[in-house]
C-alpha cells in the first residue's frame, strides 16, 4: 500500500538496511566473470564411461526394440499362416462334404427312377407269370375240352353212367320228376334204362337245346344241372381253386 513520505519513515527504513545481513552467511565479494566460467567447465564435460554407457543403453533399446518388433511380426505372421492353413483344411472339407452331398443326390436323383422301373418290371413279370399261368390253364382246359368231347362221341354210352348217378344220388326228386336229355341220347337212355326210370317214377323228355353227353333233373323239389358245360365248368373250378393255393 502507498505509504505519504515523512521523515520519520525514512528513518525506520534506513535502520532496516543497516541491520540486514548476507543469507548465506558468507561476505560479500565483487562479481567475477572467470569464476563463472570456471565453474562452467567443471559442469558440463561428460566422462567417456558415461558416454559410452550412454551408447550402451540407446544400443540395447533398439535392440529390445527390435526384438520386440521382429516377434511380433513373426507371431503375427505366425498366426496368419496358421489361420490361413486352418481355414483352408476347414474350406477344403467343407468342399468336400458338398460334393459327396451333390454327388449323393445326383447319384438318388438317377436311382429313383431306375428302381421305381425295376420293380415296374418285376411287377410285370410276376402279371406276365400269373397270366402264363392262367392261359395254360384255359389251354388245358380246352385240350380237355376237346379230349371229352371226342370221348363222348367215341363212348356215347357214358351217358347212361351219368343218369344212373342221378337215380342213387338224388333219391329225394319225387313228384313225377322229368330228366331232360339230347335226342341223340333219348334213343340210347330210352332202350338201356327204360325199366329202370319208370320203376323210380322219372319221365325221360328229349331237348335238342342240351349238348350231348350231359343231363338236367326238374322236379317240384328242386333241380339238378348235370349237363356236359356245368360238369366241366366244375371241373376248372377245382383246377383253378388248385392253381391259385399253389401261388398263395
Amino acid at each position: 500500500m502507498f505509504k505519504p513520505f515523512s521523515p520519520e519513515n525514512l528513518k525506520t527504513e534506513a535502520s532496516d538496511f543497516a541491520e540486514t545481513k548476507v543469507v548465506s552467511g558468507e561476505k560479500w565479494h565483487r562479481w567475477d566473470l572467470d569464476e563463472l566460467r570456471n565453474a562452467r567447465k567443471n559442469t558440463l564435460p561428460i566422462n567417456e564411461e558415461q558416454k559410452q554407457g550412454f551408447i550402451r543403453d540407446a544400443e540395447l533399446n533398439a535392440l529390445r526394440e527390435k526384438a520386440r518388433q521382429e516377434a511380433w511380426e513373426q507371431g503375427h505372421k505366425e498366426g496368419s499362416d496358421s489361420g490361413y492353413q486352418a481355414g483352408y483344411e476347414q474350406g477344403l472339407k467343407t468342399a468336400k462334404s458338398e460334393v459327396e452331398a451333390e454327388k449323393q443326390a445326383t447319384i438318388d436323383e438317377a436311382v429313383v427312377p431306375v428302381r421305381e422301373l425295376a420293380q415296374a418290371f418285376s411287377a410285370a413279370l410276376n402279371d406276365i407269370d400269373k397270366n402264363i399261368a392262367d392261359e395254360l390253364v384255359e389251354l388245358a382246359l380246352a385240350v380237355g375240352t376237346q379230349l371229352a368231347r371226342d370221348s363222348l362221341n367215341e363212348n356215347p354210352e357214358t351217358v347212361l353212367k351219368i343218369v344212373r348217378e342221378l337215380m342213387h344220388s338224388e333219391p329225394t326228386f319225387t313228384n313225377k320228376p322229368r330228366l331232360f336229355v339230347n335226342p341223340e341220347d333219348f334213343t340210347l337212355i330210352e332202350e338201356h334204362l327204360h325199366d329202370e326210370l319208370q320203376a323210380a317214377g322219372w319221365k325221360l323228355v328229349s331237348d335238342e337245346r342240351l349238348t350231348r353227353g350231359g343231363c338236367r333233373l326238374v322236379s317240384q323239389n328242386g333241380e339238378r344241372d348235370a349237363t356236359w358245360e356245368a360238369r366241366w365248368e366244375q371241373v376248372r373250378a377245382q383246377i383253378r381253386q388248385r392253381d391259385e393255393g399253389k401261388d398263395a
